[in-house]
């Protein structure tokens, strides 16, 4: 096990990766390359060569955390043999900046004070190494530790020495920095990379254009976006000078750059069927025919249509055969696309095993150990389908190993706050109720009452405070009451969950599913009830019916701040000019699959509302790249406001993005007070989204 080969402090990690070093990386560690070999070829290949980068580099940072990272996520006993070297380096070479960033790398988030004092004595050693100071930043920008002053020197003292560092986590950092200091970094990265670009002539190199590009966009004002589009317009010109004709990657890129730069849509459509005739079945090409099918074949907007969503099924059932046989080299379509479809009921298969069978040898072939998460995928499709139960225990079992043992490590750290704490707690809890439901219900399957003894104690421990996990928690303490033969208990344990969830299961895709509600009425029916005793004994509080009931709304920890942005349209818009209108503001952006669902509805919503003068429509749109967005919403033809908030810390942290996921909703007051907001779009929760929003909406008066 190679560990670091300290030498003079003079010869430090500069702010970019030794051109030596990136010609190795991206020769030999090519994604696209390993993503072909099997994990049993493919781990011993990272792991040769950054072994033996580290040995001919000593002195390079990025072989070393690229090693750490492999060895964190795939080898727990390599890791540990690894953080025990670099902790001793860094004690035996006090004076060695690099030596004590590493021992600091591993320390962080184990023992934050020792790490944060590690980074302080590096940055006292070498005042110009900006690494200690990018990893201080990072600790102090969040946890229990958070210290916005510091977090502001640390991320302003890294780039003020790498003022044109592309690297990702100072970036994600930057929002944080000195408000004069941002536009300053990212015009040096501008011109750095357009100055590089502008004399290169390799193919490979000239794909960082498309890095390029969304620069620009970021750091333009969206009333500057038509002269960027212009630019892009010559350097795609001088790229087709420079290489006429290139392989599918590059043609993709080409059709970027076009989509990018407001090209026709007859001019993208012909360079599309271009590439599709000369690469028939090259990845691109699937995604420009996959893409195509998805415009002609629109999800039904009706979700208790189920004839509508049946033919849908089947269409996307004879698309996705044709996928797989026609794109080859497509690792997603070949190792996940038929399980997943069947997991999700796209599939309408009566026999799934062949895709399970199918979707655990590509797992364990090409993925390795990854915290075991596709046997739990593997044992939900057998358990909702009710077969092999037997084998659903065994893989449970595998999947349970795995996340006891890699829990403490991802999940849990010395800097999280209370609040940061329980989070992680409560998301624990509720995959713990998941793994021990399907458990409980395949022992039913199997008749092994002798599961019980296993899951007892789990089980039936004090109800969680938090009321989301109530329902999971009682239906649990059925289950284990029914394997263990005592059905009393268990009808009164099944009238606990249906009266703690927070609202019933609505019609998806056509179906409705309710496992909670199927399994307590079987049970009911076999212990002599009646359905009209059922209808009583089943329902929920008359209190928790109202439009404004807990579930995927919550009242927001903080309102958002008081904004000033400027849309798409070169409109500005001032959060105070909006009072006495009650708002939604709606958070996107055009890679989010549920984001892509909801839109439609919004955009019918906004039509309602648009002349109304105490409502007011509003989305945030969060692409790292203004640039796609423009284009995005004329091929669809959504007119409602879009304002960019890339880079906006203020609403990134009222927001939690970007750790809090999109689509988010939040409803303000007639007063600017964020009094609602939801995480996610399922369509299943509405029965008319227009209808429900405007419920919402009129249920806001000014706050008082």
């Amino acid at each position: 096990m190679p560990v670091l080969n300290a030498q003079s402090p003079a010869r430090l990690p500069g702010c970019e990766i030794n051109p030596d070093v990136q010609s190795v990386l991206d020769r030999q560690l090519d994604p696209k390359l390993l993503d072909r070999m099997p994990f049993a070829d493919r781990f011993p290949l990272e792991r040769n060569t950054l072994e033996a980068l580290t040995s001919k580099y000593p002195r390079e940072l990025e072989p070393y955390t690229r090693l750490r990272d492999l060895f964190f996520r795939f080898s727990p006993k390599e890791y540990a043999e690894l953080r025990e070297g670099w902790i001793r380096m860094g004690n035996e070479h006090p004076n060695d900046p690099l030596a004590l960033l590493l021992a600091s790398e591993v320390l962080n988030r184990v023992d934050t004070p020792e790490s944060i004092r590690l980074l302080q004595s590096a940055r006292a050693e070498a005042p110009e190494f900006p690494w200690a100071a990018r990893d201080l930043a990072d600790i102090y920008s969040d946890g229990k530790r958070a210290d916005p002053a510091k977090a502001k020197e640390n991320i302003d003292a890294f780039f003020a020495i790498c003022p044109a560092s592309s690297d990702p986590y100072a970036q994600y950092l930057l929002p944080g920095a000195d408000p004069l200091l941002q536009p300053k970094v990212e015009a040096a990265r501008e011109v750095a990379l357009r100055t590089k670009l502008e004399k290169e002539t390799d193919p490979k190199q000239l794909k960082s254009y498309s890095t390029l590009w969304t620069l620009e966009f970021q750091i333009r004002k969206p009333q500057d976006y038509d002269a960027e589009r212009q630019q892009i317009a010559q350097d795609l010109a001088r790229m087709e000078r420079i290489h006429p004709r290139g392989d599918a990657e590059w043609q993709a890129l080409l059709i970027d750059g076009y989509q990018r730069s407001g090209a026709p849509k007859e001019k993208i459509a012909a360079l599309e069927d271009g590439l599709i005739a000369e690469y028939p079945h090259s990845n691109q090409a699937y995604h420009i025919v996959s893409g195509r099918w998805d415009q002609a074949h629109p999800e039904p907007q009706d979700q208790k249509d189920a004839t509508a969503w049946d033919r849908h099924r089947k269409e996307y059932a004879q698309a996705l055969q044709g996928w797989i046989r026609d794109y080859p080299d497509d690792t997603w379509l070949q190792r996940n696309a038929w399980f997943k479809a069947v997991q999700n009921g796209t599939i309408p298969e009566k026999d799934p095993l062949a895709a399970v069978d199918a979707f655990l040898r590509a797992m364990e072939t090409w993925e390795g150990p990854s915290w075991g998460w596709y046997y739990l995928q593997a044992a939900r499709v057998l358990v909702e389908r009710g077969r092999e139960p037997e084998r659903v225990i065994e893989l449970v079992k595998q999947a349970r190993s795995s996340y006891e043992r890699n829990w403490p490590i991802f999940a849990i750290s010395d800097n999280l706050t209370d609040e940061q704490m329980k989070e992680k707690r409560d998301e624990l809890t509720e995959s713990t109720q998941d793994v021990n439901g399907w458990m409980l219900k395949a022992a039913m399957e199997a008749d092994k009452p002798e599961i019980a003894a296993e899951l007892r104690a789990a089980v039936e421990a004090p109800p969680p405070e938090n009321k989301k996990l109530l329902e999971g928690y009682w239906t649990n303490r059925a289950r284990l009451a029914l394997l263990t033969g005592n059905r009393i208990d268990a009808v009164a344990f099944y009238q606990m969950a249906l009266q703690t969830r927070l609202e019933a299961p609505r019609p998806f895709e056509g179906r409705v599913r309710d496992d909670l509600a199927d399994e307590a009425h079987a049970l009911w029916k076999q212990q002599g009830g009646t359905e009209t005793a059922w209808n009583t004994w089943s329902g929920m509080p008359a209190t928790d019916k109202t439009i404004l009931a807990a579930g995927p709304w919550e009242k927001p920890k903080e309102s958002l701040p008081d904004f000033e942005l400027t849309d798409l349209a070169g409109k500005t818009w001032r959060l105070k000019e909006l009072n006495g209108k009650a708002v939604l503001i709606d958070v996107w952006a055009t890679w989010c699959e549920g984001c892509l669902m909801e839109l439609p509805n919004l955009q019918k919503l906004y039509e309602q509302v648009k002349n109304r003068n105490d409502i007011q429509i509003l989305t945030f749109v969060s692409d790292d790249d203004p640039g796609v967005v423009g284009p995005f919403l004329k091929d669809k033809g959504y007119t409602f406001p879009v304002l960019p908030i890339v880079n906006d810390a203020a609403i990134d942290d009222a927001m939690n993005l970007p750790n809090g996921g999109i689509p988010q909703t939040w409803i303000l007051d007639r007063s600017g007070r964020s009094v609602w907001s939801r995480l996610g779009y399922d369509p299943g929760d509405y029965d008319d989204f227009s209808r429900d929003m405007l419920t919402r909406l009129g249920a806001v008066p000014a706050h008082q």
